[in-house]
């Protein structure tokens, strides 16, 4: 875990919370199409479960 003086990002070291101010703001993930369940056949249409496929 770093310190507060290991992580100052050339700054006097602060703590990370509501008020930092100095990191980009982040998006949320939208997520295109339905939601695949780990255990839903795979999109793919190789027959197998999606977390035994593409889900890895």
């Amino acid at each position: 875990m770093m310190t507060n003086q290991e992580h100052n990002h050339n700054q006097e070291p602060h703590v990370h919370g509501p008020g930092c101010s100095h990191h980009e703001p982040q998006t949320p993930v939208v997520r295109e199409g339905e939601k695949i369940g780990r255990n839903d056949p795979c999109s793919c249409g190789s027959e197998k479960k999606y977390k035994k496929c593409c889900g890895k």
